[in-house]
């Protein structure tokens, strides 16, 4: 069994993270009492739900809107509240991780029609992680919907973003065979340990330890605009996002005393397979379409989410060169046997296609009007079996499906925490070109997902992937979808 790969990755809209194993243990020891957490909030004894008869009728502009269902709405707390965990583990590229993610909801009054209807009035979320390899995040995310009891809804995200171990294995179908680096001329790998372990040799004062490595730094902000249509279920968005990104290559530095040989993203640069070597510019327009007949978008039990968004960008607008991304996605949710038990299952697929001169760093991107960003193939949002941004491509198609189990919750601190299991298979695979398709080296993996809601809108998820090129752990904060 290979060892789990532990990171800390975020993309250009949501972005995911984890809290670490410590951090987990953690979390029952440092969330204060309810009387400092929410000053808004309704003791747990006098919190249930209203019958559907009693529950205010929802404005006209979101009358075809799901109602949250009972099993969920009964534990929805009044006012606001915090959640806070550490983000503390270890990473055996970045080291020692040690920060904290606090998270503050406003879900308003319980007599309030948006209170049944709305997954919270206001959401705000900080980032703060350093390791000792010097990875970092600062970021800060907002999201209102319904502003001021009206249908337009806010999302804003921004930050400073550091990996100094960003992995990047190429671009296209290439990517697709078995690990292999000029060291070792002929030979190919096929579990990702092995293939780590023998780039980190140093014979004669050389070594290829960051090969498939370089130091990506980006600073960013995104804000997008939406408005509800068909009584709340469909929604365009129009955005905008002004980021840089700074990428620097390990080529000929020192790492442990040998002098790191040509990595794979200067190699390609050489040979004129990619575009924008050092970094650029990515200020990028956003339309997009979202429907939605979710019944409660953190934690769905059923409905059906559609989306399909836009990114283009040009010379005038700063980058360094015309190009576009197009994204579709579709996701579904339904209960199975709901009288006898909370399962419900879940599925996840994904079209994106790239055009135009595209920038190597713009590719592992598969953004969707949600926020919830997806980077690459191989990594927690897509494949997890496999390393973060393995396969990057011009066209990428990507699918999950997941049975979750939501097991009896309970109270700790008048903290309600619902348990879950989600055992779960992902596939995936990349293409040179859009019409261009294959049934076969397709990716897939599978495993188990453990999970933890905290007061329903937090989840604390652990999952175990299996793939072909090893296994692989992660926790994380949210759900892939």
């Amino acid at each position: 069994m290979t060892t789990s790969m532990f990171g800390v990755k975020r993309g250009a809209a949501r972005c995911t993270r984890f809290p670490g194993v410590i951090g987990l243990a953690l979390l029952f020891l440092i969330h204060p009492t309810p009387s400092s957490l929410a000053a808004g909030a309704t003791p747990l004894a006098e919190r249930t739900s209203l019958p559907v008869s009693a529950t205010p009728a929802p404005p006209d502009f979101m009358r075809n809107k799901p109602r949250i269902p009972d099993l969920t709405l009964k534990d929805k707390k009044e006012g606001w509240y915090f959640t806070g965990i550490p983000l503390i583990g270890v990473d055996p590229d970045t080291g020692v991780n040690y920060g904290a993610s606090i998270q503050w909801f406003e879900n308003g009054p319980k007599d309030s029609p948006f209170f049944s209807y709305a997954p919270y009035r206001k959401r705000a979320e900080v980032i703060i992680l350093r390791t000792t390899e010097d990875t970092q995040e600062y970021t800060i995310e907002y999201d209102q919907p319904y502003i001021a009891d009206s249908p337009w809804r806010v999302r804003a995200f921004g930050g400073y973003l550091g990996n100094e171990v960003q992995g990047y294995y190429g671009v296209g179908e290439r990517t697709l065979g078995r690990l292999n680096f000029p060291g070792r001329p002929g030979t190919t790998y096929r579990r990702a340990n092995d293939y780590f372990d023998a780039l980190k040799e140093n014979p004669d004062g050389k070594t290829w330890a960051r090969f498939n490595a370089y130091d990506k730094r980006q600073v960013l902000f995104k804000a997008d605009l939406e408005r509800d249509y068909l009584g709340g279920l469909l929604r365009p968005l129009a955005g905008l996002q002004i980021s840089h990104v700074e990428a620097v290559d390990y080529s000929g530095d020192e790492v442990k005393g040998a002098v790191n040989q040509e990595t794979l993203l200067r190699q390609d640069h050489r040979e004129g397979r990619i575009r924008g070597f050092g970094g650029g510019w990515l200020n990028l327009l956003r339309l997009g379409l979202t429907y939605d007949s979710r019944d409660y978008e953190p934690n769905p039990t059923s409905g059906i989410l559609g989306q399909l968004l836009f990114e283009g960008t040009a010379r005038w607008a700063g980058a360094g060169s015309d190009y576009g991304h197009l994204t579709a996605g579709w996701q579904g949710y339904q209960r199975l046997f709901p009288e006898l038990t909370k399962l419900v299952l879940a599925a996840n697929a994904a079209y994106s296609v790239h055009f135009g001169e595209v920038p190597f760093y713009a590719y592992p991107s598969m953004s969707v009007p949600t926020g919830t960003q997806k980077e690459g193939l191989g990594g927690w949002s897509t494949l997890r079996g496999y390393h973060a941004n393995r396969f990057i491509g011009k066209v990428k198609i990507q699918g999950n499906l997941e049975l979750r189990w939501s097991l009896p919750d309970f109270t700790v601190w008048n903290q309600h925490f619902q348990p879950m299991l989600a055992p779960f298979v992902d596939t995936g695979r990349v293409f040179d070109k859009v019409g261009r398709f294959s049934a076969s080296d397709w990716k897939t993996s599978g495993g188990v997902s453990v999970r933890l809601a905290w007061n329903l809108a937090t989840i604390i998820s652990f999952d175990y992937g299996f793939g072909s090129e090893g296994n692989l752990a992660y926790l994380w904060l949210g759900q892939p979808f």
